[in-house]
């Protein structure tokens, strides 16, 4: 794996372009701010505005795109673009047709990460494991028998729609006591704003928290008992070998794994309890770049 590949990597936050070189390492890297370009042409334009800075000399050849969209086998457009609405109903061949001179291989965002962590990362050598990313939104990437699982139209993994409890807090698109909603960034920004005022994030939410401020306890045990919900009811359906969990929220707290998987223990077969086996991605934050340039080069040579 010596070629050289552009990852893009488009979140509901951030879009984050990157040259990824002999596999696995990234040498350069742009970021943009997904809420800036709302337009399809706009955000695409961008993406290969931000190729050109990181790859000047058109040394790569092949591009990987992780979109946060279902990605059914054989995909011909875009649907349920919940996170950047704009890009519902573009069809691939429009997508590809921005980047001229390039192979362009294009699957869900977290899809990416789960195949990337499953053959290099915390899951390699497993063959069955969930990615599962918390961040702006939730998500997760299921792989068995080491290969993504996408179900018959491309939504399997979707665990953000999960009903984890009979609260009543919701985000639009989104049903009351969904995972995402509850324990989503957003959710726990929502949930700081409450406590501390407007322009509170979740970062804070957690420093409070810290402090023994019992407000912040609350939100973030709540916090843990809905997530182990979601954990509890994957592991007794699914019955992986790994959960691997990563995103912005895990990265900067990554104590919450241990308290997760105690909480989890308590809501499985008595059999199951000490096979709960959760850790945290070995490729950190720029996990969606490399497994995007994983993708355009494992596929391109129909491995993937």
């Amino acid at each position: 794996m010596n070629e050289s590949v552009i990852g893009v990597d488009v979140g509901g936050t951030n879009i984050r372009v990157g040259l990824v070189e002999n596999g696995l390492s990234l040498t350069r890297k742009e970021t943009a701010l997904t809420t800036e370009y709302k337009e399809p042409d706009k955000i695409f334009k961008s993406i290969l505005d931000m190729i050109k800075k990181i790859d000047p000399d058109h040394t790569a050849k092949k591009i990987g795109i992780g979109l946060p969209v279902p990605w059914p086998d054989e995909a011909e457009k875009i649907v349920d673009a919940t996170n950047i609405p704009g890009l519902e109903e573009v069809s691939v061949d429009t997508l590809r047709s921005y980047f001229p001179g390039y192979q362009v291989f294009i699957d869900n965002d977290v899809n990416v990460v789960a195949l990337l962590e499953a053959h290099y990362g915390a899951a390699k050598g497993r063959k069955n494991a969930i990615y599962i990313t918390v961040s702006t939104g939730v998500g997760s990437g299921i792989i068995i028998d080491n290969k993504v699982l996408r179900g018959s139209h491309g939504y399997a993994g979707e665990i953000g729609s999960m009903i984890v409890s009979g609260h009543k807090k919701n985000h639009p698109s989104l049903y009351d006591g969904s995972l995402e909603s509850l324990c989503s960034g957003l959710a726990l920004e929502e949930e700081s704003k409450v406590l501390y005022g407007e322009g509170a994030t979740s970062a804070l939410l957690f420093e409070h928290y810290q402090t023994n401020d019992e407000e912040a306890k609350k939100v973030i045990d709540l916090w843990v008992e809905h997530f182990s919900n979601a954990i509890a009811s994957l592991m007794q359906t699914i019955d992986p070998d790994i959960f691997v969990l990563g995103g912005a929220v895990i990265h900067h707290n990554p104590w919450l794994v241990e308290k997760v998987a105690e909480c989890t223990r308590k809501k499985v077969f008595k059999n199951l309890r000490e096979k709960i086996n959760i850790v945290i991605n070995q490729f950190s934050t720029d996990a969606g770049v490399i497994g995007a340039g994983y993708l355009a080069i494992h596929q391109s040579e129909g491995e993937i």
